[in-house]
């Protein structure tokens, strides 16, 4: 069988990495949009986050779709349990 790995699966694998950064801030600091999600990344993974805010914006897009957070009036939030 063909085990290769789409380039689109090796972005996501990679940006499951940030999953965690991103529901710590969520959880610590409320809603927050794009742009400053990407800033703390850029701070706080500093070294392992290279990503452009188009790649982020389509992971986060990512989670809102598997429920993992919602995306209401331009900013991202935990949804209520």
């Amino acid at each position: 069988p063909d085990r290769a790995v789409s380039g689109e699966e090796q972005m996501v694998a990679r940006m499951k990495v940030f999953e965690q950064y991103i529901m710590g801030m969520l959880t610590n600091l409320g809603a927050l949009p794009l742009q400053r999600i990407h800033n703390m990344l850029k701070m706080f993974a500093s070294g392992e986050y290279d990503k452009t805010t188009d790649e982020l914006l389509h992971f986060l897009n990512e989670l809102v779709d598997a429920g993992k957070l919602e995306h209401i009036c331009g900013v991202y939030s935990i949804p209520p349990a």
